[in-house]
């Protein structure tokens, strides 16, 4: 993955364009749930493919802007916000590790009747569709309001 961070964006727009994204990985998050829902792991799986470059790319930028300005000028009040950021790391691992054996054992298990590895999987899955939203929530109520309070100094 090749990728260029804008250091030339101010962190109010940033963290306006990143609100956005997060609004638009949510509504692609539903719809892997409602895939999940009926039974099709492999229309879950793909969107999840999907959008895994560019939820990395996302977390880049939050690593490296935001978490820059935080520690930079509010260091004293970025312990909640380091915990939230550090997150990304078992996000990056279940995209980049855990969702290519997924998607192998999928393609094995097609032709079985598997109820046991179908249910595994749907549970997998949720737990990441779950989990990253409330990783978005946490990034808008603490770690977003810490950088602009931050920039500002």
């Amino acid at each position: 993955m090749n990728y260029k961070i804008n250091f030339n964006e101010s962190i109010p727009d940033m963290i306006d364009r990143l609100k956005q994204e997060h609004i638009g990985f949510a509504l692609t998050l539903d719809k892997i749930t409602k895939y999940n829902e009926e039974n099709n792991i492999n229309n879950a799986i793909e969107t999840i493919h999907g959008m895994s470059e560019s939820i990395i790319k996302h977390a880049i930028e939050e690593e490296a802007r935001i978490m820059r300005v935080i520690m930079h000028n509010a260091k004293q009040e970025s312990p909640d916000s380091i915990k939230i950021i550090q997150e990304h790391n078992w996000v990056v691992d279940f995209l980049q590790h855990r969702m290519p054996t997924m998607e192998y054992d999928n393609n094995r298990q097609q032709n079985k009747q598997d109820k046991q590895y179908q249910q595994k999987t749907q549970n997998e899955i949720n737990e990441f569709v779950t989990n990253l939203k409330n990783h978005f929530e946490e990034e808008e109520q603490i770690v977003f309001p810490l950088a602009l309070k931050a920039d500002l100094r």
